[in-house]
């Protein structure tokens, strides 16, 4: 049962489910939460908050309490604590869904840009706070997410990928919580000036002629046009940076000004980093994707002079240099991949894989769980990207629910 109390009422421990301002309208990330401080409610009186809608348990019948410790939900899944809620890790059928759905509102975005209309940022907010829900109560932190898109429109997938990446690094790296969005939101948009770039170009499969880069270059300027008109004050602010100052490099070597990195917005900085590393590991029309571990290995050895050491470092403590989902070719000639770090954090220590294949083209009858001390250089001989042995992003995310990757904490 629900009540609608003045906030003034509020007590710790109570469930809010409902404010009685839009979320577009307050700077506070979640609408549902319960209680946890007396300085949450001030939060909400600062930001103009009257009433609150809260939840009003309905009884239930006295029995003996349960023991929590390693105790399951009826799905199967392994719980986790926000607040005083036991809420499920969500599932990778779950994350899917959310990514389509992200992926479409994007494309819409550039379809209104594209067709003369007002850039709406409603929608988009709305997907950052849905996903960035999901990334707080994942603490696995899904980059290997970013590689299962079956949408082929890389304008729109690129942006949602780097937008996952964007929150997932800004959470990393001690963000406060309430600045996660405005990260989130900066990634969904640094592309948005493509949405006026010809689509003859976009989409070309060869390599740009001089006249045709000239004008993809044009992107960074028109996004910064196209956000800088909007009436909402995270968009005017750091997303029309992030938008013009995303290919700018160390030294005045990028585009569109010259600019040096001291220079350019903290967030952009970042966003450099991961822009380039999703664009190569999900590939171009004209270029093939490469594994995370390529991807990092030319991040440092041909953009470390570039970029910021610091944002590469940041990627690199995030994503480890073996993703879950990546798959490696090991010493003894299987290929197998990554499904289960026991320490997710730091990429350290005993890690799970699941042998897919006896050797490159051969797969195995079933595939043959694997638990090694640790996995480094000394392991690997080689890694490859999934379409490079012809596995499907259906395929990876089968694999991963057969090895179980969908409860860590199994």
């Amino acid at each position: 049962m629900n009540k609608i109390i003045p906030v003034d009422k509020l007590e710790i421990g109570m469930e809010v489910v409902a404010l009685d301002k839009s979320w577009l309208e307050t700077n506070i990330l979640f609408h549902r939460f319960r209680v946890q401080s007396r300085d949450e409610i001030q939060k909400l009186r600062q930001n103009g908050i009257r009433m609150v809608t809260v939840r009003i348990p309905d009884p239930q019948p006295t029995r003996a309490p349960e023991k929590e410790t390693d105790k399951q939900t009826e799905e199967g899944e392994t719980p986790i604590l926000r607040g005083m809620e036991v809420l499920p890790l969500p599932s990778l059928k779950e994350w899917n869904a959310l990514h389509d759905k992200t992926v479409a509102v994007v494309a819409k975005s550039f379809g209104d840009v594209r067709m003369g209309n007002a850039l709406d940022v409603a929608p988009l907010r709305y997907q950052v706070v849905e996903t960035l829900d999901m990334l707080l109560r994942d603490p696995r932190k899904n980059s290997f997410l970013v590689t299962l898109s079956e949408v082929d429109d890389e304008s729109y997938v690129h942006s949602t990928n780097t937008m996952i990446l964007a929150m997932g690094l800004a959470q990393q790296t001690g963000v406060p919580h309430e600045e996660l969005p405005m990260w989130g939101l900066a990634a969904l948009l640094h592309d948005i000036g493509k949405a006026l770039i010809p689509l003859e170009i976009l989409k070309k499969p060869g390599k740009l002629d001089p006249n045709e880069w000239e004008t993809m270059k044009r992107h960074p300027r028109l996004g910064y046009s196209i956000l800088s008109k909007s009436k909402d004050d995270m968009v005017r602010g750091v997303c029309t940076h992030v938008a013009m100052e995303h290919h700018e490099r160390k030294g005045g070597g990028g585009y569109p000004f010259g600019l040096d990195l001291p220079d350019i917005d903290p967030v952009s900085r970042s966003l450099m980093v991961l822009d380039i590393y999703e664009a190569l590991t999900a590939g171009r029309i004209y270029r093939p994707p490469l594994s995370p571990a390529k991807t990092l290995s030319y991040l440092l050895e041909r953009e470390l002079h570039k970029l910021d050491p610091r944002a590469i470092a940041n990627l690199v403590q995030m994503v480890g240099i073996y993703p879950v989902a990546s798959l490696v070719l090991l010493t003894d000639g299987r290929i197998a991949m990554i499904t289960e770090y026991k320490d997710p954090d730091t990429h350290t220590g005993p890690v799970n894989l699941l042998a897919i294949f006896s050797k490159p083209g051969v797969p195995l009858p079933e595939p043959v769980p694997i638990t090694l001390s640790t996995i480094d250089r000394s392991r690997v001989k080689q890694t490859y990207h999934p379409r490079e042995l012809g596995l499907s992003s259906a395929d990876i995310a089968r694999y991963l629910e057969i090895a179980g990757a969908d409860h860590p904490d199994h």
